[in-house]
């Protein structure tokens, strides 16, 4: 889990107490932002990690695996060998 879906959950235990503030507000819409790209990510990754694993390319299949882990542990993935 990321710090930003730790302070979603914040956020959204605050608004069932209580009006959330116009900045807490927008903090909570840049929060679902990230962990919409984040969610995209992860999806296309695993579908990457299918087809690695359909089309037996074990260096692809590592090399996707290692992108997961890095997207689980900073919230992003480097650039892409092309």
């Amino acid at each position: 889990m990321l710090p930003v879906h730790e302070r979603l959950a914040e956020l959204f235990t605050l608004s069932r107490r209580r009006q959330l503030t116009a900045a807490e507000e927008t903090e909570q819409q840049q929060c679902l932002q990230i962990n919409a790209t984040y969610c995209y990510e992860m999806a296309r990754l695993q579908n990457e990690f299918l087809l690695a694993e359909q089309t037996a390319d074990l260096q692809w299949h590592q090399d996707i695996c290692a992108q997961m882990f890095e997207l689980r542990v900073t919230g992003r993935v480097s650039k892409r060998p092309k």
